[in-house]
């Protein structure tokens, strides 16, 4: 039922961009959380252009949904979220977290327990249960900036002047008074997000949060870090889809609020020193992504031309005739070969071109299907250009090629295993449980034992009162140690290193606890039901 205008007490205020799977999660645990019946939700999509909406709207139709034409930035799409908004309360959040039962109603207590308070943020935990840093910070003054991006934050965690920008000397569990709080979980009144003009719309995405925490605490308002709250954040999930275009946004966000607020107090610290900085920084990060990115792609190259060379050893006759004149080496000796080398590179580009259309340099798009039928068509077309454009026997790169398409694939298929082989022999195999409801325990084990995964030690169920009817039997041939109110007892008697919790049912509490429980305890959390 959706509640009328009088009833609206908090309006919640989403921007989806081409996740809506975590959407799904994040709207299923707010519906199980007190007060959902006296929300609404407002989902923003910002042009993801696929079938976010049908996807989202076909199991939550209570939703408000607003499509964007085109993709104008975090910050522009919440403000035109709000102009929708009708509660009392506004909550800006991220779709790719999950709340507790309690999330709501707890940040309306802090709220209306704390009338100086304009902006609240909960902790937010990583999906293995440790703090999510960006929770709680400092504004990134230039020395601010220059101890973290220096180092010097990670190697003086606990000091006040060097660990000052994720606030790390401070306790994660006690509650305070900070000067930035995390943009994936805002909770304030919506006349105050109104009063100061919402968002900066000169920030796409990132470093609006910081911008609109000093505005607030510009203008009188305190902006708190509330523990006693918890949420998981799978961060990074929208910006995932274009992370070189992501980057840059970062860094333009760190240009535009350093030219914003170069009128700060602090250190000797020029700010043209800390654009210099930014502008480096930028490019080491972006690089680093870039070559990462064309690491497979030359692997390909490498691999084509090799395997090509291979064909043409194996079966002589095919090959193509390579002129070389004798005597005095020099570039005249070289020439005679440029036909066939512009030839090879000719067939290299028609399979990268191929590739980069299909997504196979997409870990998501990634599949044997893909690559095998990419290269067909990719032999395919570099064959007629042989036949039609060169003067050698297309018979010939025809063979040469049945050797490169697969050696493309062997090498991604391949590699994994060998890296896995042999980290197999040199480390001792990882003991994992498994926490879940029995089909996602099911799908869980069957994805490890495919990928050659942690040794299953056993498994604990979720559901049933105080684990009663959970004890004993197997699942896919792994003991049933108990159900949830035994996992202390399990992990004590398996000696796990792994916990795979496997859970796409709404347990969102009684993950988010788990998580609190045991993230410090020597154990790898690891959220299967989130990755």
């Amino acid at each position: 039922m959706t509640p009328t205008n009088n009833d609206i007490l908090i309006s919640i205020v989403i921007v989806n961009y081409k996740v809506p799977y975590c959407l799904i999660e994040a709207l299923h645990s707010l519906r199980l959380a007190k007060y959902y019946d006296r929300s609404e939700v407002i989902i923003i999509d910002n042009a993801s252009g696929d079938n976010s909406r049908e996807i989202v709207t076909s199991k939550f139709n209570e939703v408000q949904w607003i499509q964007l034409k085109t993709n104008i930035g975090f910050g522009k799409a919440c403000n035109i979220g709000v102009e929708a908004a009708r509660g009392r309360y506004l909550l800006l959040l991220n779709p790719d977290t999950v709340i507790s039962s309690n999330t709501l109603a707890s940040a309306v207590e802090f709220m209306e327990s704390h009338p100086k308070a304009g902006l609240m943020g909960p902790k937010i935990l990583n999906p293995d249960g440790t703090l999510q840093l960006s929770c709680r910070r400092s504004i990134p003054t230039p020395s601010v900036a220059f101890y973290y991006f220096a180092g010097f934050s990670y190697l003086f965690p606990k000091s006040r002047r060097f660990g000052r920008y994720h606030l790390t000397y401070m306790d994660e569990d006690e509650a305070a008074q900070v000067d930035v709080i995390s943009g994936s979980f805002m909770f304030m009144k919506r006349e105050l997000f109104n009063e100061i003009g919402g968002f900066d719309k000169r920030f796409f995405m990132y470093g609006e949060d910081i911008d609109l925490c000093y505005r607030i605490s510009q203008a009188g308002h305190e902006v708190w870090y509330y523990p006693q709250i918890r949420i998981v954040h799978q961060k990074g999930k929208s910006s995932s889809k274009r992370r070189i275009r992501s980057r840059v946004y970062f860094y333009e966000a760190m240009i535009i609020f350093s030219r914003k607020y170069r009128h700060l107090p602090d250190t000797f610290f020029p700010w043209w020193l800390m654009w210099a900085g930014i502008v480096f920084q930028a490019t080491l990060n972006i690089g680093t992504i870039i070559m990462r990115s064309v690491a497979a792609l030359l692997i390909d190259v490498a691999a084509i031309n090799a395997a090509m060379f291979v064909g043409w050893a194996a079966l002589p006759q095919f090959a193509p005739p390579i002129p070389w004149e004798g005597g005095g080496g020099g570039v005249s000796n070289i020439a005679p070969l440029l036909p066939l080398a512009g030839t090879q590179a000719l067939v290299s580009l028609t399979f990268i071109i191929m590739f980069l259309y299909n997504g196979i340099y997409s870990a998501r798009q990634y599949t044997v299907k893909n690559i095998f039928f990419s290269g067909v068509l990719s032999s395919a077309l570099a064959l007629s250009g042989i036949h039609f454009l060169t003067g050698y026997n297309a018979v010939g790169f025809g063979i040469a090629l049945a050797f490169a398409l697969p050696a493309t694939i062997v090498w991604r298929e391949a590699l994994p295993l060998v890296v896995k082989g042999l980290k197999g022999r040199i480390f001792t195999p990882e003991s994992a449980l498994v926490v879940g409801h029995d089909d996602d325990v099911v799908r869980c084990i069957k994805k490890i034992d495919a990928h050659t995964g942690p040794r299953i030690a056993g498994v604990v169920r979720i559901g049933g009162e105080g684990g009663q009817g959970n004890n004993g039997g197997q699942i896919e041939g792994y003991p049933v140690l108990g159900g949830i109110d035994n996992l202390a007892e399990a992990l004590s008697g398996v000696k796990a290193d792994v916990l795979l919790i496997a859970a796409s049912k709404p347990w969102y509490s009684e993950i988010i606890d788990i998580l609190v429980q045991y993230r410090n305890s020597g154990i790898d959390i690891r959220w299967e039901a989130m990755e």
